[in-house]
């Protein structure tokens, strides 16, 4: 298959190139209807393809599905508030639960947390909540220094991570 090609696998269409395509996501799960989901896939060069948050689950007790993202995948310290809108300082980090049919589940208890080495240099405001309208969130922010944090969300004694780059804007311009 050479490069600027498409390739078409099962009714799903694959972008090798740098395009921005709609995949459509049949997932069968026993017990639970099929869940149709609309995955946005940004296919970069060198690097693979980065989807939209899949569904984790189903939970252990309840069978429940859920994605978890985040706002912005870097956040900046050290940013003067003058160009805070252009730095993110903090960002959300949403949890979406769904049930077998793919309706919001309200209620749901969800905790989020940290791995130990950085609990003590972050803020995750409230680390616990429960859903409205299918949507838990809470906010990463105060980081004390700069690495990678990785975010657990448990729902259901299920549980998912994403990450959080966190970066020194004082660095970024010593090196422009």
């Amino acid at each position: 298959m050479g490069t600027g090609k498409r390739a078409f696998a099962k009714r799903r269409k694959i972008c090798d190139d740098r395009r921005v395509c709609m995949l459509l996501l049949q997932q069968r799960q026993p017990m639970f209807q099929r869940l149709r989901l609309g995955l946005l896939c940004l296919v970069l060069a060198g690097t693979g393809t980065a989807c939209a948050p899949k569904f984790v689950g189903p939970t252990t007790a309840s069978g429940y599905f859920f994605t978890l993202e985040v706002s912005t995948p870097t956040i900046w310290l050290g940013v003067p508030n003058s160009l805070a809108g252009a730095y993110p300082t903090r960002a959300a980090v949403v949890v979406h639960v769904r049930d077998g049919q793919g309706r919001p589940v309200n209620g749901m208890p969800v905790a989020f947390e940290v791995e130990p080495i950085w609990a003590q240099s972050v803020v995750l405001s409230p680390p616990q909540t429960v859903t409205r309208d299918g949507v838990a969130r809470t906010i990463f922010s105060q980081p004390q220094t700069i690495g990678l944090v990785r975010i657990t969300a448990r729902v259901d004694n299920t549980t998912a991570r994403t990450a959080i780059a966190v970066e020194s804007y004082e660095e970024r311009l010593e090196k422009n």
